[in-house]
């Protein structure tokens, strides 16, 4: 039998050797800015537009019914 040299557990001292950190390795990433979804101005000036018209509508209908004395009239041919 021959001689064996006493073996040195390398990756175990490497383990022991390490300083244990206080805080975490990696930082932590702030939350983005939450979106907030904006009405698109498409080629009018006005971007009250769309509720002038529905108000305007609102007002003929009740013209028409005034006039008319019946409910919404819709146009189809029947």
């Amino acid at each position: 039998m021959g001689y064996i040299p006493p073996h040195v557990n390398e990756t175990a001292l490497k383990y022991g050797e390490r300083m244990l950190e206080k805080g975490p390795a990696i930082e932590r990433v702030e939350r983005i800015q939450q979106s907030v979804i904006q009405r698109m101005n498409r080629g009018g000036k006005n971007p009250y537009k769309r509720e002038e018209e529905t108000a305007l509508m609102k007002k003929r209908r009740k013209i028409e019914q005034r006039l008319y004395g019946k409910g919404r009239q819709f146009d189809a041919w029947t």
